[in-house]
């Protein structure tokens, strides 16, 4: 499976068109998979539906370019607005219904996020330069549906990112200036603290909209959030910071020995009442496991041993490569959707559309 490549140019509002034009199909289908993955941790389609609609004038106050780029998504795909909205906000819904299932211990019927992320230094890199990298672990019906998108922008800086059909915001993407982003879903039990705050999706925009490196940090500390994240950092001049952030507060890991890894439950702030692990046990190894793979392709590691690294399968198959779990219920079955590497000194990415194991690596520069 090849993953598409599509490039915009243009305003705000035409780079939304010209996405919602040509993934179309993959925006429908995925609003379908969320509404119906909602509605099986307890959120129905009708709630959710009401509950977007709140954010579109909301997310035109936090953040007037995204929403252009949202609305020009909307008119692109022939989709009402506030369907792109509940695209965009899909992490606050989708890890609302995580936090009311880790309160239920409802660990038979759910099988959320499982993503696994490392960044190295120059020092511990073949190449010298700057290396980010993670699986992309989420709901199985959205593996085929996510492309690379190389942005032409003249009112930011260009980027290099793995997309989601219908989201603004970024996943783990490059810019022309260097920085570079991989995230990991966190559950606290502040979360749903700040209503209305400004988004997780719209905080990594703003993290690869940046021209230097504490502008990007500012993004992801600054305001409150409604709920929690993790955000792995880079930039090629040769720094890492990996930043748990809850609600109202944010904890920072740096580099141990040149390389970071994290996985979806905090490690720096126990105050955040840390909740994935209580649905997803396998966040508690997958982070320190992957550390030591990293670690055992010597002082200077190459790009076959950190696909190797993220093909392992210790607890397959919920491991660092997921595979759905054929005793979860359809709707919430996850799998590696994409693997992806990013060198932050050339621009480039490295994606394989889906398992890592199964799925070659191809390769995209900005």
């Amino acid at each position: 499976m090849s993953i598409a490549i599509l490039e915009t140019t243009g305003s705000a509002h035409e780079r939304g068109r010209q996405h919602g034009v040509l993934m179309a199909a993959a925006i429908a289908a995925n609003v379908e998979t969320y509404l119906a993955r909602f509605a099986a941790g307890g959120l129905n389609r009708d709630a959710a539906l009401a509950t977007a609609e709140t954010w579109v004038p909301r997310l035109a106050r936090i953040n007037p370019a995204y929403h252009e780029e949202m609305a020009g998504i909307a008119e692109g795909a022939g989709l009402p607005l506030g369907l792109i909205a509940l695209l965009n906000v899909r992490y606050e819904l989708t890890y609302g219904v995580f936090g009311a299932e880790s309160k239920a211990r409802a660990l038979a019927a759910c099988e959320p996020d499982g993503c696994t992320a490392f960044g190295l230094l120059p020092e511990r890199t073949d190449s010298g330069h700057v290396v980010l990298g993670q699986n992309w672990d989420w709901l199985a019906p959205i593996r085929g549906s996510s492309f690379v998108l190389r942005a032409r922008r003249d009112d930011g800086p260009d980027f290099l990112a793995v997309m989601e059909a219908g989201v603004v915001g970024t996943k783990m993407a490059v810019n022309e200036h260097g920085i570079g982003l991989c995230i990991n879903g966190l559950v606290s039990r502040h979360d749903g603290a700040n209503d209305g705050a400004k988004p997780f999706h719209v905080r990594c925009r703003e993290i690869i909209d940046a021209a230097r490196y504490d502008q990007a940090l500012l993004a992801i500390v600054s305001g409150a959030r409604m709920g929690s994240g993790n955000f792995l950092v880079g930039t090629a001049e040769g720094e890492i910071i990996d930043i748990e952030a809850a609600p109202d507060d944010h904890a920072c890991l740096y580099p141990v020995d040149g390389i970071l890894t994290h996985a979806n439950h905090f490690t720096a702030m126990p105050e955040a009442g840390s909740r994935m692990e209580t649905i997803s046990a396998s966040t508690l190894f997958r982070g320190d496991r992957l550390y030591r793979l990293l670690n055992q392709g010597g002082r200077r590691i190459d790009h076959d041993h950190m696909r190797a690294c993220l093909s392992d399968h210790v607890s397959h198959p919920l491991g660092i490569c997921r595979h759905p779990d054929p005793a979860a219920p359809e709707a919430k079955r996850t799998v590696t959707a994409a693997a992806v590497i990013l060198d932050l000194d050339d621009r480039r990415l490295w994606v394989a559309d889906g398992p890592p194991c199964e799925v070659p690596f191809a390769s995209f520069n900005l």
